[in-house]
């Protein structure tokens, strides 16, 4: 057995309880804030602690171009040998029309220029190569608007990822995923978290305005291990974007991970 000691529990919680005075993050560069790795997307990015409301809360706002907005990056996990990996996060947008979010795990992470893993015009979705990449996303450049559970692999949604339940009852993911009946709101929070078990079995809970479960999380789906490469790397994150150039603000109460840490390597 490896030598082991009392620190086996790997992960983060951020609050945003520190003032942070307001801070340009540059496109194409990355700050360190605590545990976190911030970058900034699309363009030059404005971060600061809010000063009225309670909790710790930062805000994000953009420069006036297309998707502006930050990725918050934790540290990277794997499934196979840190255990089943939790995340989660508590976040708003200013604008009803004007907002694009990715929360869960992605495999690949280019902090210089993130990428986001789906963004969907219409009712056509584009899936950008993040690796093995899950969690919810929601683009109001779509035609439905709502926060989506959804898997793929090297820049390829996972239509055909079978479930063991959704709150659609479909049995895969099928086409552009599960919708969480969730109502994309102004000045709303959204509650997202997600798991990833040893096996590579993937579960997604959701809340937020205008889901019938108002107390709580909701589960939208469990995706059977298979699917998701459980000896994948993968980091948490929240990409908090504008899907258009009017510079919505963007907030963040908190985000965290969890996991195990591995005494054998």
């Amino acid at each position: 057995m490896a030598i082991q000691d009392e620190f086996g529990r790997l992960g983060f919680f951020e609050d945003f309880g520190g003032y942070v005075p307001s801070t340009t993050v540059s496109d194409a560069t990355v700050i360190r804030y605590n545990d976190l790795l911030v970058a900034a997307v699309s363009g030059d990015t404005i971060i600061l602690s809010t000063v009225d409301e309670s909790g710790g809360v930062i805000s994000i706002n953009g420069a006036g171009g297309a998707g502006d907005g930050l990725a918050l990056i934790g540290l990277p996990m794997q499934p196979s040998s840190n255990g089943t990996l939790r995340m989660g996060a508590r976040f708003k947008g200013a604008s009803a029309t004007d907002l694009r979010v990715f929360v869960g795990f992605a495999e690949t992470v280019a902090v210089a220029e993130p990428v986001n893993p789906f963004t969907l015009s219409g009712t056509t979705l584009t899936s950008n190569d993040a690796g093995n990449a899950v969690g919810f996303y929601t683009d109001t450049s779509a035609t439905d608007d709502d926060f989506r559970f959804h898997y793929s692999l090297d820049g390829t949604e996972s239509t055909t990822a079978p479930l063991y339940s959704s709150l659609s009852g479909a049995t895969t993911l099928g086409a552009l995923g599960i919708r969480s009946q969730c109502t994309i709101t102004a000045d709303s929070w959204y509650v997202a978290r997600v798991e990833i078990d040893t096996g590579g079995g993937c579960i997604g809970y959701f809340g937020g305005p205008g889901m019938a479960n108002q107390s709580g999380l909701t589960k939208i789906a469990h995706m059977k291990p298979g699917t998701f490469d459980q000896t994948a790397l993968v980091y948490p994150v929240l990409y908090l974007l504008a899907a258009s150039t009017g510079d919505p603000l963007l907030e963040v109460d908190y985000i965290w991970a969890k996991g195990n840490r591995d005494w054998a390597t």
